[in-house]
């Protein structure tokens, strides 16, 4: 009994978490991510969004690989990796932004990310569709995914836009276009860790 109610309280702290963090509130963020089970996982984000870039990825490391949030883990690992620091510093604010719902000022700020380094525009992609998203404008939150997909398949987020692309075709329910995705996905980027996330969701679906 003591048990069950020690892991409801977790629960309930982590999906309090998952909520400070879709806010952009990472201050309070910060003060109530001690102690849970995916503790790394969430002070990596305060770093990343602090814009310490070394600790994040000290914090993400630390993540358990049989945690929900690994694949987003290695997302953010990988976004620090790849990205100059100056156009990455830029995207950060603009993703704080479309989480406050100042889409406007994060549009800004994608721009002077991709005005520092055009070729990071791959990455800048993922920003602007969730500002399409947050204006309920879902067709063409997928068109700029698509798009930069086909501008640069070979670059490495490129499996990341076609995954937002599948999950953005689920929400409108074109199931069909969803599974165009899938197909893609399986046959140009087979060895991408976001297959296994799209297959286990099929398989969800059609239980």
């Amino acid at each position: 009994m003591v048990l069950s109610i020690i892991i409801l309280l977790l629960l309930n702290q982590t999906s309090q978490a998952e909520q400070l963090l879709k806010k952009g509130d990472i201050a309070k963020l910060k003060e109530n991510c001690s102690g849970l089970e995916d503790e790394s996982f969430f002070l990596g984000e305060v770093n990343f969004f602090e814009k310490d870039f070394e600790s994040a990825i000290t914090q993400y490391s630390k993540l358990l690989a049989s945690s929900k949030y690994t694949n987003d883990a290695l997302l953010r690992t990988l976004i620090i990796k790849e990205l100059e620091n100056e156009s990455l510093e830029f995207y950060v604010d603009a993703e704080l932004e479309i989480a406050r719902g100042n889409n406007k000022k994060a549009t800004e700020f994608i721009r002077e990310g991709i005005a520092v380094d055009s070729s990071t525009y791959s990455y800048a992609a993922i920003l602007l569709s969730m500002v399409y998203e947050a204006k309920n404008d879902i067709a063409l939150a997928i068109q700029v995914l698509l798009d930069a997909v086909d501008l640069r398949p070979n670059d490495l987020f490129a499996p990341y836009l076609l995954k937002k692309a599948f999950f953005l075709y689920e929400v409108i329910k074109m199931h069909n276009e969803a599974m165009d995705i899938y197909e893609r996905i399986s046959i140009y980027y087979p060895d991408s860790p976001i297959l296994p996330v799209i297959k286990e969701r099929i398989e969800h679906i059609s239980q």
